[in-house]
């Protein structure tokens, strides 16, 4: 959360890239713990990953300005999105 906010402020979350809306949805408890009220997440780019279903169940309005389709990509399948990690074998 950047800049001066005073209790009972209206605000727009702004963020580069939104994947799941994590980040965005931290940005959002903190700013309603200090007592403002969030109109809306704006993004750039939508990587298509479950942001905007996480913004509807939570009530707020999402926009983006941009998602990964519009750069010609197509989202991975939700099977694909999670990459498992092995551990590392002591050598």
């Amino acid at each position: 959360v950047e800049g001066p906010l005073e209790e009972g402020a209206t605000v727009v979350i702004v963020d580069d890239v939104a994947t799941t809306g994590g980040s965005s949805l931290q940005a959002v408890a903190a700013v309603e713990a200090m007592g403002c009220r969030v109109a809306r997440v704006i993004c750039v780019l939508d990587r298509l990953e479950g942001a905007a279903e996480s913004f509807r169940d939570r009530g707020l309005p999402f926009t983006a300005l941009a998602t990964i389709r519009d750069l010609g990509i197509d989202p991975l399948p939700p099977e694909h999105t999670t990459i498992p990690v092995q551990p590392m074998r002591p050598e």
